[in-house]
């Protein structure tokens, strides 16, 4: 199971990085349901992390205006799994898509500081 918090009516998710010579760190995750990708890092932090260009994609934002972004590939920690995903260098906030959240039940309680929660839906269910 992860679990995050409501941070100014926004549900947060901690991701833990794993980078090459580098000890693990987390960054907390605005989750976007609107968002049908994996990862959004701001451009700046995808430099910082030096994290491998992989790809270019066409993106349509929020506000319907075409994009070229670049995607980059980046080994997180997920429940406890190591894997590697793809990060769109984009926006100003990190944010998870529902791509990441595939076979996860998301519950949120809605009150300062309220628990967020992601738990693997058993394959019985997900089937």
């Amino acid at each position: 199971m992860i679990e995050g918090r409501l941070i100014d009516s926004k549900a947060t998710v901690p991701v833990i990085f794993r980078l090459p010579d580098r000890p693990d760190f987390s960054l907390n995750f605005v989750i976007d349901t609107g968002f049908n990708g994996y990862l959004t890092l701001p451009p700046q932090a995808v430099n910082a992390m030096n994290l491998p260009p992989s790809a270019d994609t066409p993106a349509t934002l929020a506000d319907g205006s075409q994009v070229l972004l670049s995607i980059h590939l980046a080994t997180i920690i997920w429940d406890n799994v190591e894997k590697l995903v793809p990060i769109l260098a984009s926006g100003n906030k990190p944010l998870l898509g529902t791509a990441m959240m595939k076979g996860y039940h998301l519950e949120i309680d809605f009150e300062d500081k309220g628990l967020v929660s992601l738990a693997k839906i058993p394959s019985s269910m997900s089937a």
